[in-house]
Protein backbone atom coordinates (compact mmCIF):
# COMPACT_ATOMS: atom_id res chain seq x y z
CA UNK A 1 0.00 0.00 0.00
CA UNK A 2 1.41 3.43 -1.04
CA UNK A 3 1.47 6.35 1.25
CA UNK A 4 -1.35 7.98 -0.33
CA UNK A 5 -3.45 4.89 0.03
CA UNK A 6 -2.74 5.00 3.24
CA UNK A 7 -3.87 8.50 3.85
CA UNK A 8 -7.15 8.24 1.67
CA UNK A 9 -7.74 4.94 4.28
CA UNK A 10 -7.03 6.85 7.53
CA UNK A 11 -8.99 9.80 6.22
CA UNK A 12 -11.96 8.07 5.26
CA UNK A 13 -12.52 10.14 1.97
CA UNK A 14 -12.59 9.45 -1.25
CA UNK A 15 -9.58 8.40 -2.66
CA UNK A 16 -6.76 10.58 -3.95
CA UNK A 17 -7.35 9.85 -7.53
CA UNK A 18 -10.63 10.80 -7.22
CA UNK A 19 -9.67 14.19 -5.48
CA UNK A 20 -7.01 14.32 -8.35
CA UNK A 21 -10.13 13.56 -11.27
CA UNK A 22 -12.38 16.18 -9.51
CA UNK A 23 -9.84 18.97 -9.96
CA UNK A 24 -9.18 18.28 -13.22
CA UNK A 25 -12.89 18.20 -13.96
CA UNK A 26 -12.89 21.50 -12.53
CA UNK A 27 -10.22 22.97 -14.29
CA UNK A 28 -11.98 21.98 -17.56
CA UNK A 29 -15.09 22.92 -16.32
CA UNK A 30 -13.69 26.27 -16.13
CA UNK A 31 -11.99 26.10 -19.42
CA UNK A 32 -14.77 24.76 -21.49
CA UNK A 33 -18.20 25.33 -19.40
CA UNK A 34 -20.18 24.16 -22.17
CA UNK A 35 -18.58 20.70 -22.15
CA UNK A 36 -19.69 17.63 -20.18
CA UNK A 37 -16.48 15.45 -18.81
CA UNK A 38 -16.73 11.65 -18.85
CA UNK A 39 -13.81 10.01 -16.13
CA UNK A 40 -14.91 6.05 -16.68
CA UNK A 41 -12.45 4.39 -18.56
CA UNK A 42 -14.76 1.69 -19.33
CA UNK A 43 -17.71 4.15 -21.40
CA UNK A 44 -15.26 6.32 -22.88
CA UNK A 45 -13.83 2.92 -24.71
CA UNK A 46 -16.84 1.22 -25.10
CA UNK A 47 -17.89 5.28 -26.59
CA UNK A 48 -20.77 5.37 -24.21
CA UNK A 49 -21.05 9.57 -24.80
CA UNK A 50 -21.96 11.87 -26.97
CA UNK A 51 -19.76 14.59 -28.54
CA UNK A 52 -18.59 17.34 -27.71
CA UNK A 53 -17.19 16.21 -24.55
CA UNK A 54 -14.01 15.64 -22.27
CA UNK A 55 -12.65 12.12 -21.12
CA UNK A 56 -10.12 12.50 -17.99
CA UNK A 57 -7.83 10.20 -16.99
CA UNK A 58 -4.87 10.50 -14.61
CA UNK A 59 -2.42 8.11 -13.25
CA UNK A 60 0.12 8.29 -10.63
CA UNK A 61 3.87 8.62 -11.28
CA UNK A 62 5.65 8.51 -7.84
CA UNK A 63 5.51 9.88 -4.28
CA UNK A 64 8.49 11.69 -3.27
CA UNK A 65 9.47 12.26 0.58
CA UNK A 66 9.11 16.00 1.00
CA UNK A 67 9.66 16.74 4.97
CA UNK A 68 8.60 14.60 8.19
CA UNK A 69 4.90 15.71 7.94
CA UNK A 70 4.21 15.46 4.13
CA UNK A 71 5.41 14.25 0.74
CA UNK A 72 4.78 15.05 -3.00
CA UNK A 73 2.87 13.30 -5.28
CA UNK A 74 3.52 13.03 -9.11
CA UNK A 75 0.82 12.12 -11.18
CA UNK A 76 0.09 12.29 -15.68
CA UNK A 77 -3.56 13.58 -16.68
CA UNK A 78 -4.80 13.01 -19.95
CA UNK A 79 -7.41 15.49 -21.02
CA UNK A 80 -9.38 14.44 -24.74
CA UNK A 81 -11.12 16.52 -26.33
CA UNK A 82 -14.01 14.90 -28.78
CA UNK A 83 -15.49 17.51 -31.27
CA UNK A 84 -18.76 17.75 -32.18
CA UNK A 85 -19.87 16.28 -35.90
CA UNK A 86 -21.61 18.83 -37.85
CA UNK A 87 -23.34 18.03 -41.15
CA UNK A 88 -20.56 15.15 -41.13
CA UNK A 89 -17.94 16.66 -40.12
CA UNK A 90 -15.77 17.21 -37.15
CA UNK A 91 -16.07 20.85 -35.61
CA UNK A 92 -11.88 20.90 -33.75
CA UNK A 93 -12.49 22.18 -30.23
CA UNK A 94 -9.11 24.32 -29.51
CA UNK A 95 -6.40 23.56 -26.33
CA UNK A 96 -6.30 27.54 -26.72
CA UNK A 97 -9.03 28.10 -23.64
CA UNK A 98 -6.94 25.48 -21.22
CA UNK A 99 -3.27 26.73 -22.63
CA UNK A 100 -4.90 30.21 -22.00
CA UNK A 101 -6.22 29.53 -18.17
CA UNK A 102 -3.33 27.50 -17.37
CA UNK A 103 -1.16 30.51 -18.28
CA UNK A 104 -3.19 33.01 -16.34
CA UNK A 105 -3.03 30.75 -13.12
CA UNK A 106 0.93 30.39 -13.83
CA UNK A 107 0.33 27.03 -14.43
CA UNK A 108 -1.22 26.31 -10.84
CA UNK A 109 -4.89 25.03 -10.09
CA UNK A 110 -6.63 24.79 -6.86
CA UNK A 111 -10.32 23.05 -7.06
CA UNK A 112 -13.13 24.06 -5.00
CA UNK A 113 -14.90 20.87 -3.86
CA UNK A 114 -11.79 19.10 -3.81
CA UNK A 115 -9.74 21.68 -2.03
CA UNK A 116 -6.82 20.04 -4.00
CA UNK A 117 -3.93 22.31 -5.27
CA UNK A 118 -2.21 21.46 -8.39
CA UNK A 119 1.12 22.64 -9.74
CA UNK A 120 1.61 21.97 -13.71
CA UNK A 121 4.86 21.40 -14.80
CA UNK A 122 4.73 23.55 -18.06
CA UNK A 123 7.79 21.77 -19.69
CA UNK A 124 5.45 18.12 -19.96
CA UNK A 125 2.27 20.00 -21.80
CA UNK A 126 1.75 18.47 -24.91
CA UNK A 127 -1.18 18.62 -27.26
CA UNK A 128 -1.75 16.34 -30.05
CA UNK A 129 -4.08 17.55 -33.04
CA UNK A 130 -3.76 14.51 -35.39
CA UNK A 131 -6.66 12.31 -34.77
CA UNK A 132 -9.60 14.18 -37.16
CA UNK A 133 -12.19 13.86 -34.25
CA UNK A 134 -10.48 14.38 -30.76
CA UNK A 135 -7.76 16.58 -29.47
CA UNK A 136 -5.61 15.04 -27.18
CA UNK A 137 -3.98 16.97 -24.22
CA UNK A 138 -1.44 15.74 -21.47
CA UNK A 139 0.72 17.12 -18.52
CA UNK A 140 2.36 16.04 -15.60
CA UNK A 141 1.38 18.15 -12.16
CA UNK A 142 2.43 17.98 -8.36
CA UNK A 143 0.49 18.09 -5.14
CA UNK A 144 1.30 18.16 -1.42
CA UNK A 145 -0.01 15.50 0.81
CA UNK A 146 0.46 15.41 4.23
CA UNK A 147 1.06 12.72 6.18
CA UNK A 148 -1.12 11.67 8.56
CA UNK A 149 -0.04 11.09 11.98
CA UNK A 150 -0.97 9.00 15.03
CA UNK A 151 -3.86 9.83 17.45
CA UNK A 152 -1.80 9.96 21.04
CA UNK A 153 -3.47 11.15 24.09
CA UNK A 154 -2.14 14.08 25.57
CA UNK A 155 -0.88 14.83 28.85
CA UNK A 156 -3.40 17.29 30.59
CA UNK A 157 -2.44 17.15 34.16
CA UNK A 158 1.04 16.95 35.83
CA UNK A 159 2.23 15.52 38.72
CA UNK A 160 5.65 17.88 40.24
CA UNK A 161 7.26 16.78 43.57
CA UNK A 162 8.57 19.43 45.68
CA UNK A 163 12.05 19.66 47.49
Amino acid sequence: MTKTEENTASMGGGSWMDRELAVLSELVKEAYPELSTVVNVDDWMAQRFQPPIAFLLTQGVREEGRSLTSYQVVSEAAIVLHYPKVAGVYQPLSAEPLRELLRQRQFSYQGETSGLFIEIDSSTLRIWRDKKDRTEIAFQFTYNVAVQRAVTEKINEFDVEGD
